[in-house]
This record gives structure tokens, C-alpha cells and sequence, in this order.
């Protein structure tokens, strides 16, 4: 019942994820062209802007599915009565969360279009091997919330995951990024190939 839930919890999940995506994926071309014309801070402005929409956009996704966690739990498993009951409970939890997972992604973009593409990676090993498995077990195996402690991990993880990238953001490495730096190396890289595939042919 509980990977019953737990499937049809991050079904629904993956639905809400999609304008949040879309607004990162965007807010990483922005950043890239305003970096790229030495505009860091109209790049910024996109990050504000981007944040504030996905996080006004999520969270009224995450309230919708609040009052309606039955019903769209019920729409993949309509004869689980159970595992309906236990995925409505996992969506509540965390649904008043995805603002904050709107923001992560938003500033994931911002540091994927500023070339820093490493420390998208590290907020996404922070979040999740430091942050949400230590809580789910130590919630779900060493408390009184049982299987709802794994729930719980993940409202905890986007609240403090979110937190986490604001400040790294605040920090404004990314804005010092040289992206046309790294162009005459990436010519010559192509160079190179070129002529080796001429050699080669």
C-alpha cells in the first residue's frame, strides 16, 4: 500500500512539476543571453521574476490539490480505497510545499545559464542524500509518525532545499561568469576535431 501511495503521490507530483520546469528551462536561456551581453543584472530580474511565478503558480496547484487530494488519487487507482486514502494523505503534505520547489527550480535554471552547472548538481545531492533520505528514516523509523514520516521528509526537503539554493544564490558567484571567456577554447577544441576528422578521412 505505502509504494501504492507512494507511485501515485509522485504521478500527480510529476504533473505540478511541468510549469515549474518550463519557467527553469526559460529562466536558463534569460540568464545565459543576459550574462553573455554583460547584463548580470537584468539576469537577476529574471530570477525574481521566474521565482515569484513559479512559486505563485505551484502553490495554487499545491492548494487546488489539497482540497482535491482524493479525487486525483482516485483518478489512477480508482479500486485502491487504501492506497487512495494513503497517496490523498502524502499529496496533502506536501502539496503546500511546491511554491518552494517552484523557487529551486527557477534558481537551478539561473545557475545552469550562468555556465554553473556544478552547483546545480551539488543542491541536487544536497537535497536529496543530505537532506530528504536521513529525514525519512530517521522520521519514518525513530519517531511516531511511521510511514507518514517519509511524507513528511519531503515538505521538510523542499522547504530547506529552497532555502538552501537562496542563499547560494545570494552569495552572487554566478553573476561573475565569463561565458565568452570560454568561447575561443571551445573554437579551438572544434579546430582540433576538425582536423582530425580530416586526417582520419
Amino acid at each position: 500500500m505505502a509504494v501504492a501511495a507512494y507511485g501515485i503521490g509522485t504521478r500527480v507530483l510529476s504533473f505540478v512539476l511541468i510549469p515549474g520546469m518550463g519557467l527553469s528551462m526559460a529562466t536558463s536561456t534569460l540568464v545565459g543571453q543576459n550574462i553573455g551581453a554583460g547584463k548580470p543584472d537584468r539576469a537577476a530580474q529574471t530570477t525574481v521574476i521566474g521565482c515569484l511565478l513559479a512559486f505563485a503558480v505551484m502553490l495554487g496547484s499545491g492548494v487546488l490539490l489539497f482540497f482535491f487530494a482524493e479525487p486525483f488519487a482516485a483518478f489512477f487507482i480508482p479500486q485502491g480505497a487504501e492506497a487512495i486514502g494513503l497517496s490523498a494523505t502524502f499529496i496533502r503534505v506536501i502539496s503546500l510545499t511546491f511554491g518552494f520547489m517552484g523557487i529551486q527550480l527557477v534558481i537551478n535554471g539561473t545557475f545552469r545559464g550562468a555556465g554553473q552547472t556544478v552547483v546545480s548538481m551539488v543542491l541536487a545531492i544536497v537535497s536529496l542524500w543530505g537532506i530528504q533520505f536521513p529525514v525519512a528514516y530517521v522520521l519514518s523509523k525513530h519517531t511516531a509518525l511511521g510511514l507518514a514520516g517519509i511524507w513528511w521528509s519531503f515538505t521538510i526537503t523542499n522547504v530547506l532545499a529552497a532555502i538552501i539554493a537562496l542563499l547560494w544564490y545570494a552569495r552572487g558567484d554566478w553573476k561573475r561568469k565569463n561565458l565568452l571567456a570560454e568561447v575561443p577554447l571551445q573554437k579551438r577544441v572544434l579546430e582540433e576535431v576538425e582536423i582530425e576528422e580530416g586526417r582520419s578521412s
